[in-house]
């Protein structure tokens, strides 16, 4: 008997010492890079937990993994907790993990990186939270989801964001349905970001008061993204389109959509008279309706055309909008069986 306990107790130790992470959920307070590493790779499966940082500067030479955890909270005290990512790379990726949420966090990245995203969701991710964080001058994206086709994310959420000069696609949702992107801001104090929000095949979900402010693109929807609602948001300012829905040469239709009372002003700032203010490609079954599109400075901004559709765009019923300050006819419409009506701006049927 004494020989068989000492057998288990060897083996207890053995297993001890092999992964020393607790068994349960942890709630850990740290105050500096190295406690943040610790705290983040103690995580483990579906036990989650709670890891508070204090205020204060978090210089971060790796990334921080989050694999195959569920139920964690990372949570800071507000813009004056700063995590930045020194030398390139990713700031957080989480792979496989749901039910996570980042909140009061200021993420940032080192002038000189070239390369990197300051969160960047992967594999089977799902029913996570990113939430009132500043993520600022990352070169690739500020969020990413990279979601497999063959089986998508479903039910990420984004709220109450700052997206500031992150230079790629500030925010990128890719195979990520069922989203819920609420209340953020896209926007930039010294380079224009190529797009403020992307969201690429990425359907069902809901995508309301977000503004968009100094992106070359303030947003783009699909290819491939169908029965999304796009409502109430401000997609203003872009060097070029306020909005892109498609893609140009894309095989993949845009289908379902509802795209209603966003205000959609003083776009293609690049150069006078270029851009539209809303172009699409091959998107169908699509309501257009009670959006503003103006520009606030016309002697110096002014878009080609309000709504620019390409021929193989179908059944578009675009109501109850406003349409001025366009250079030449407000709407252009190729393809078939679209309803035009009741529209301020434009000749309608």
């Amino acid at each position: 008997m004494n020989a068989a306990i000492a057998i288990l107790a060897a083996l207890l130790i053995h297993a001890s010492e092999a992964d020393p992470r607790p068994s349960g959920p942890v709630s850990i307070e740290v105050h500096d890079a190295d406690g943040l590493a610790r705290a983040v790779a103690g995580l483990r499966g579906p036990q989650g937990g709670l890891i508070r940082l204090r205020p204060g500067a978090y210089i971060l030479d790796q990334p921080l993994r989050l694999v195959g955890v569920h139920c964690v909270t990372i949570q800071g005290g507000g813009w004056n907790t700063v995590l930045t990512r020194r030398g390139g790379g990713d700031l957080f990726v989480i792979e496989d993990s749901g039910f996570c949420v980042l909140r009061d966090l200021l993420l940032t990245a080192a002038d000189h990186n070239d390369t990197g995203s300051g969160i960047v969701f992967r594999g089977q991710s799902s029913s996570n939270t990113v939430e009132s964080c500043r993520i600022v001058d990352f070169p690739e994206s500020g969020v990413r989801f990279e979601g497999d086709p063959a089986a998508p994310m479903s039910s990420n959420a984004v709220r109450n964001c700052h997206f500031i000069g992150n230079r790629g696609v500030q925010l990128h949702s890719i195979h990520n349905n069922d989203y819920y992107i609420v209340g953020n801001q896209f926007g930039t104090h010294g380079t224009p970001p190529r797009v403020g929000c992307h969201l690429d095949h990425s359907s069902a979900g809901t995508y309301t008061l977000n503004y968009h402010w100094d992106n070359d693109v303030a947003f783009i929807l699909g290819p491939g993204a169908h029965f999304n609602r796009i409502a109430d948001n401000r997609f203003e300012e872009s060097r070029r389109e306020g909005v892109r829905i498609g893609a140009e040469n894309a095989t993949d239709a845009c289908r379902l959509n509802i795209i209603t009372g966003n205000t959609i002003h003083t776009n293609g700032k690049g150069t006078l008279g270029r851009h539209p203010a809303v172009r699409a490609w091959r998107a169908e079954d699509t309501i257009f309706s009670a959006n503003q599109v103006f520009s606030w400075n016309t002697d110096q901004t002014r878009h080609t055309a309000a709504l620019v559709l390409d021929p193989a765009c179908r059944a578009w019923i675009i109501t109850a909008n406003t349409f001025r300050h366009h250079t030449d006819a407000a709407v252009t419409l190729a393809g078939e069986d679209h309803i035009l009506r009741d529209n301020i701006g434009a000749d309608d049927d």
